[in-house]
This record gives C-alpha cells, sequence and structure tokens, in this order.
C-alpha cells in the first residue's frame, strides 16, 4: 500500500517509498535530511510521576478496511486514542500484503508530540524493523535498527515537530482533535512525516465542506493535508474513511481479507539497542 496521504515535492531529500528488506537503503538516502552532530542520549518513557497505574480513557477507535472500489486491496487499519492522564497515545496497527506497520504516538495533554515508536515487518513476522522518533530531545532525534541488527541514531533537521503524518489514518485525528477546526478553517504547523523519508517541514491541515458519503448514508467531516487526499471523519472527529475508499469495517458486508499470520503487539517502551 502506498502511504497515506501523497507527499509534497521533497526539496533536497530522496522522494519514493521502499519497504522492507529495502528500508535500510531508504535509511542511507535519507541521511541529507538529517542534521549531522551529536545525538543526545535516549530519554525514558514518559510516565505520569505520582500517578500510579490508572486505566486509560479511550476517547476514539477505529477498524478500517479497503472498499470495493479502492485501488489498493486487503488493507486493514485498527486505532486507538486513550488518554493515560498525563499523556495522550494512539496507538494503531495497518497491514497490506506487503507490510504490517505498527506504532505508537505520544502527546502531552496539549497534543503535542512527544515520541514515536514504529515496527515495520513483514506479514509473516520477518524482516523486522524499528524506529523510534524522541521529539523531546534538543535537537529532535531518531533510532533505527534495520532487521540485520544495525543500529543508526540521527538528529532530525527541522523545528521540533507539532504534528505527526505516519501510516494509517488513525494518526491524523490526533491532529484533527488538536485543531479542531470549523469548516473552512486551516491550521498550519511543522509536522513530523514519517510515511517514508523522515522529515520534518510545514504542513497545512484544512477543514473542507462536509458532505453526505453515500457509501456510508451519512454526512462526514472532511479534511485535507497537503491540499489533496481526503480524510472523512464523524461529528466527534473520530476518523472513519478516506476518499481513496477505506471505510468502517462494520459498514462493509463482503468478506474480509484472510487474517495473515503476523507479530503480536509489540512493547513501545522498550526500543531494541
Amino acid at each position: 500500500m502506498r502511504a497515506s496521504f501523497p507527499e509534497a515535492a521533497h526539496q533536497g531529500c530522496p522522494a519514493g517509498r521502499l519497504t522492507p528488506p529495502f528500508a535500510a537503503l531508504a535509511l542511507l538516502l535519507s541521511i541529507a535530511c538529517d542534521d549531522p552532530g551529536p545525538v543526545p542520549a535516549p530519554l525514558p518513557y514518559p510516565e505520569c510521576e505520582g500517578q500510579g497505574a490508572v486505566a486509560p480513557n479511550l476517547l476514539a477507535s477505529g477498524e478500517l478496511r479497503s472498499g470495493p472500489w479502492m485501488r489498493e486491496k486487503a488493507v486493514r487499519e485498527r486505532f486507538r486514542i486513550e488518554d493515560r492522564g498525563c499523556v495522550i497515545a494512539v496507538r494503531s496497527r495497518q497491514e497490506w500484503p506487503l507490510q504490517v506497520a505498527d506504532l505508537e504516538a505520544l502527546y502531552d495533554s496539549n497534543w503535542r508530540p512527544l515520541r514515536v515508536w514504529q515496527r515495520l515487518s513483514l506479514p509473516d513476522g520477518q524482516g523486522r524493523e524499528y524506529r523510534l522518533y524522541e521529539l523531546r530531545s534538543d535537537p529532535p532525534t531518531r533510532s533505527f535498527r534495520n532487521a540485520r541488527g544495525e543500529l543508526e541514531r540521527r538528529r532530525l533537521k527541522g523545528a521540533r515537530p507539532e504534528a505527526l503524518i505516519g501510516p494509517g489514518r488513525g494518526l491524523l485525528g490526533a491532529w484533527i482533535r488538536a485543531a479542531n477546526l470549523p469548516v473552512g478553517g486551516k491550521d498550519r504547523r511543522p509536522a513530523l512525516d514519517f510515511r517514508a523519508f523522515p522529515r520534518v517541514r510545514e504542513v497545512t491541515l484544512k477543514r473542507e465542506a462536509d458532505r453526505w458519503e453515500a457509501s456510508m448514508k451519512r454526512r462526514v467531516r472532511v479534511y485535507t493535508v497537503f491540499g489533496r487526499e481526503a480524510v472523512f471523519t464523524d461529528d466527534d472527529n473520530v476518523v472513519i474513511g478516506d476518499l481513496a475508499g477505506l471505510r468502517p469495517e462494520a459498514s462493509l458486508p463482503e468478506t474480509k481479507p484472510p487474517t495473515r499470520p503476523m507479530l503480536p503487539e509489540g512493547d513501545p517502551r522498550h526500543f531494541p539497542e
């Protein structure tokens, strides 16, 4: 499956998308997008001091699948957004025939991104790669461990990200909720786009006019990024599909794609060192 949204032209950074086992090449090609210099030491996993064990409050969740008119077939995504007290977490898994992408993105209570953990693997669980974006450090950093176990750490160029764009549609729901735009409203901020070659750049989120979506038999809110492809949300700004053809699992009557063997959920608290 292609990335969630078409990328604007890269200036000084290579374009294209590579999946395991070729992502190591993508890392080499993207070095020009990194900031040379000493890399700050990794920071501990964000915890709520003195809070103890608190059950998370579920803010949003969804299970999406490619509809019959979507070009990419057998695509599935599951996501949930949780308020854990001092942090907000977005957990998601996106599956398609060539790759499985698991991620956890953490935000503070004002929806400012703190950290992103990502695991990419082939559907059979082989060829695993791990990425960690530490956005609290100065400067922000990224760590990459490829399928051969080799570790690379780099500084990210650009301003500290205030929004995230990654695999899947559910992650964008965090920015949508943070911006809370009226129809016609825009929100422009530095965003970390880590769908292929990670890069921080100014990106605009816009709320378009609401529309009647016949495939779901309901009115939906419409948001665009880069002024291109659109995602749909309900009235609570929960992502429920996109213009390309992703739809809520429950709204698609046809047979589900077969479940492929894959890795269980990973442990975002521990990046493999």
